[in-house]
């Protein structure tokens, strides 16, 4: 008994004597211990990096013949814009006497073609605006839309980068760059002879907030370059027409899939047809940057200036109205000069 007494003696000892080595070396690890360094981290705190910002000013303005015409907006493919959004637009237009109407699906009664809709809405219409489609244009809508613009009525297509693949739609994704689905713009573009690529431009040198804030300057003198000294544009994906290169970026910007620099087009023209390689050059955040207001203006006096033949595009299935075969002819010789850079009336109509 003695014996088991004295080892819980001896133990009990050993506890204490441990504990206060521990707690004696904490004091003396505390008292003595050297005081962490701090570590200058200014720029990682908010507001010390200087981002520069986009200076913004003018307003959205143009000429127009004094005829009161009708823009059209396409809202009825899954469009990735909203009203809001196109607002500066809008506003612009109104404001000079035109009338702004929009495209919806299904608007014009329940289980109609959307072909025969869209070219029931057309037929009133002076100009067509088709921003950022999510969904692909039937070959019958397309049909109605060449039909319209070889009459004479002005199209203006805005559209980002689109999907090349599942590392562009990766990159796109980590980036925050926009993409679509792989040819729902150029279901509507390339009867009009506007091809865009895949991919977006970007530039690590010369860029304005940052390497996807890219710049682009006129490549020819035209009515819709007037004016425009630089615009700025946000990952744009590079545009390319059969006709007329209107802005291009500079000789430093790359593109995303192939890391190739060169001098993108980004802005085009093909007959009776504009297209950007963007759609938030013409936004409420980033209209009035630049000279973005004055691309703006040109490209709706171009839209409202123009003079489409009465009764055009032709209704499927309807017999066409008075007027309309002198439209539809000039539909065929301008799809057929937008699809071999060739025709009359896709050259003619260049030079407006």
């Amino acid at each position: 008994m003695s014996s088991l007494r004295g080892r819980l003696a001896v133990f009990v000892l050993v506890v204490a004597l441990s504990v206060s080595a521990v707690a004696g070396a904490g004091m003396i690890t505390n008292q003595g211990s050297t005081e962490r360094p701090t570590v200058e981290q200014n720029h990682l705190q908010p507001g010390a990096t200087d981002v520069p910002e986009l200076e913004r000013s003018g307003e959205i303005s143009f000429d127009d013949d004094g005829t009161d015409k009708t823009v059209v907006i396409d809202v009825a493919h899954a469009n990735d814009v909203s009203r809001s959004d196109l607002q500066p637009v809008v506003s612009a237009l109104t404001a000079e006497g035109h009338t702004v109407e929009y495209h919806a699906q299904g608007q014009s009664g329940l289980g109609q073609d959307p072909d025969v809709a869209l070219a029931e809405t057309l037929q009133d219409a002076d100009a067509l605006i088709v921003v950022e489609p999510g969904t692909r244009y039937t070959s019958a809508e397309a049909d109605v839309v060449s039909e319209f613009e070889g009459a004479g009525g002005r199209v203006m297509v805005a559209a980002g980068p689109e999907t090349g693949g599942t590392a562009t739609a990766l990159l796109g994704s980590l980036t925050g760059t926009a993409a679509a689905g792989s040819g729902e713009v150029e279901s509507v573009s390339s009867p009009l002879g506007i091809a865009y690529d895949t991919g977006y431009l970007y530039d690590m040198e010369n860029y304005e907030t940052n390497y996807r804030t890219i710049t682009a300057t006129p490549a020819v003198n035209s009515t819709l370059t007037e004016g425009v000294d630089e615009v700025v544009f946000d990952a744009p994906t590079p545009v390319v027409s059969e006709e007329t290169t209107l802005l291009t970026t500079t000789a430093t910007t790359e593109h995303s899939e192939n890391r190739v620099a060169d001098e993108y087009g980004v802005v085009a023209r093909s007959g009776n047809t504009v297209a950007v390689g963007d759609t938030g050059f013409m936004t409420t955040a980033t209209h009035n940057v630049a000279d973005n207001e004055v691309l703006i203006g040109n490209v709706l006096e171009f839209l409202v200036t123009g003079d489409k033949a009465s009764g055009t595009p032709s209704v499927p299935g309807e017999e066409p109205q008075p007027g309309a075969g002198a439209g539809a002819g000039a539909g065929a010789g301008a799809g057929a000069g937008a699809g071999t850079g060739t025709g009359g009336a896709g050259t003619g109509a260049a030079g407006n």
